[in-house]
């Protein structure tokens, strides 16, 4: 099936996103602290779904191991006490009611999004 031009926004908005958080957080899985290139990890999150409006929001995403992030469905218990020693308790809290919210991602937004990350990882390369 072809992509949309929206379904292909969102593909570069996340592959820019995910490629910031990894490097981001230096290659350092979140949940089990295991360090390896940031090209082999996995961008995780604490609560899943393309319709959230956390989708995108870097309290909700940090550096994984593949181990980590699909054999072990993220380790969302120890992703979430790890978020509020982080952020506060309250973050956590938040992240899970934003989370069963639905946001439908216009073009314009994944725009802003990927200049955004197109930024922020230029930055990263000084």
């Amino acid at each position: 099936m072809k992509k949309t031009p929206t379904q292909k926004l969102f593909d570069k908005a996340w592959k820019l996103c995910s490629e910031y958080i990894r490097r981001r957080d230096f290659g350092v899985c979140f949940t089990c602290k295991k360090k390896q290139d940031y090209k082999t990890m996995h961008t995780g999150h604490f609560r899943h779904g393309k319709h959230t409006p956390i989708y995108f929001n870097e309290y909700n995403l940090h550096c994984q191991c593949v181990s980590c992030n699909l054999y072990h469905s993220g380790n969302r218990d120890i992703y979430l006490r790890n978020i509020q020693k982080k952020y506060g308790i309250k973050k956590g809290d938040w992240l899970i009611r934003e989370s069963y919210k639905v946001h439908k991602y216009t073009p314009a937004e994944l725009e802003r999004i990927i200049k955004k990350y197109t930024k922020l990882l230029a930055g990263l390369d000084k």
